[in-house]
């Protein structure tokens, strides 16, 4: 596992534009972190850094928005509206894992989707309220990316 501290949004975005430059096509990247760990703002970097210029924001009422980047796809889940039903025969399949990036926000509530290999990523608050220690688990073909970091 590695960790990285941040100090405010713009680092983290940061350190997303840097993982995002090792992914490849099905790799799935989970986001654990309470409310307002920054999640979100780490999903805006990583896509910046793809190419995406449409505005990322949480899919938390949609559960799921896709974003066209330069080379691959974005697939940004948010399962925390999943908590009572579970995301089987949702459709979610046909998305996870398949050719683009796939990241998942609340990962718990779609474990039933999730491959062995992926990026497993924990966001923690600290103090002051900006500071972020974020650590990083590679599972698979995706320890490597963890690896380059």
């Amino acid at each position: 596992m590695k960790e990285f501290l941040t100090n405010n949004i713009i680092q983290t975005q940061k350190l997303a534009a840097e993982i995002a430059k090792h992914v490849y096509p099905g790799l799935v990247i989970t986001l654990n972190g309470d409310l307002g760990s920054g999640k979100t703002a780490f999903t805006q970097g990583f896509a910046k850094q793809l190419g995406v210029k449409s505005r990322v924001k949480s899919p938390t009422f949609n559960i799921m928005n896709a974003y066209q980047g330069d080379q691959l796809s974005i697939y940004h889940f948010d399962a925390y509206r999943l908590e009572e039903t579970g995301a089987q025969d949702q459709g979610f399949e046909d998305y996870v894992g398949t050719d683009g990036v796939t990241i998942i926000e609340w990962p718990q509530y779609m474990l039933d989707l999730l491959p062995n290999d992926r990026l497993s990523i924990s966001f923690f608050r600290g103090e002051p309220d900006d500071f972020r220690r974020i650590c990083l688990k590679g599972h698979g073909k995706a320890s490597e990316i963890e690896e380059l970091l």
